[in-house]
């Protein structure tokens, strides 16, 4: 009998402390508020704290919670490094590197048991995970679906055009793309920034979420699960 493995949805921002994880977070307990069973990938944390002589990605935490913790926060997480750094050179400070294989390798902990995967990414959607790896080329080699998650404040729409576009071009089309206040600091483009975007491109906006919380669950479930029936 062969077992399909389950869709994944990678989530990458256009830049960093865009409210990525909040974002992903929020899907991963939407998606199971439907029963779905949510596995969680982050392939590589960097800017983590030191706890009981352990490394620990908050960021791993939240996705392992939200799933209801599933497997293990290593398996989560797998690879993470303690300076505030590109994961290549948190993990050169540390006189190591990122295992490029390992990113790769370490999803397939969750190829069963799980109805779809959420993976985050580190960063923006070029930043490099692995030497000669930016967050698009695991995009394609998990053949994932890709939203793209932008900060809903000013430049938010030239992030967000760029970042499709440069995606386009290398042959990833994104699916969806979320603005989020990450900040709870609004300015006066947060009500105009999703319409502006719609007029220049073609990829659905799943959702606009104001900080800490969301204006429309239903409407966000919806846009995410038809981004799994188009994976």
């Amino acid at each position: 009998m062969i077992h399909r493995k389950p869709p994944k949805l990678f989530f990458a921002g256009t830049d960093t402390d865009v409210g990525k994880t909040y974002v992903a977070s929020l899907a991963v307990r939407l998606l199971r508020s439907t029963g779905r069973r949510v596995g969680v990938y982050k392939p590589v944390a960097s800017g983590c704290r030191m706890e009981q002589n352990r490394l620990v990605a908050d960021d791993a935490v939240a996705l392992w919670t939200a799933a209801g913790k599933p497997l293990t926060l290593d398996a989560v997480c797998p690879q993470r490094f303690l300076a505030p750094l590109a994961p290549p050179a948190a993990a050169a400070a540390e006189q190591k590197q990122v295992n490029d294989r390992e990113l790769v390798n370490g999803l397939e902990k969750w190829s069963e048991g799980f109805d779809l995967v959420i993976v985050e990414g580190a960063g923006g959607l070029f930043s490099p995970l692995a030497n000669g790896t930016l967050n698009i080329d695991l995009v394609q080699r998990f053949n994932a679906s890709l939203v793209i998650v932008a900060a809903n404040r000013v430049g938010a729409i030239h992030q967000t055009l760029s970042t499709c576009e440069a995606a386009s071009k290398r042959g990833v089309q994104p699916l969806g793309i979320v603005l989020c206040d990450p900040t709870g600091a609004a300015d006066g483009s947060t009500n105009s920034n999703a319409s502006q975007i719609e007029q220049y491109c073609s990829v659905p906006i799943l959702g606009s979420i104001p900080f800490n919380g969301t204006e429309d669950d239903a409407a966000f479930l919806k846009g995410l699960s038809d981004c799994i029936v188009s994976d």
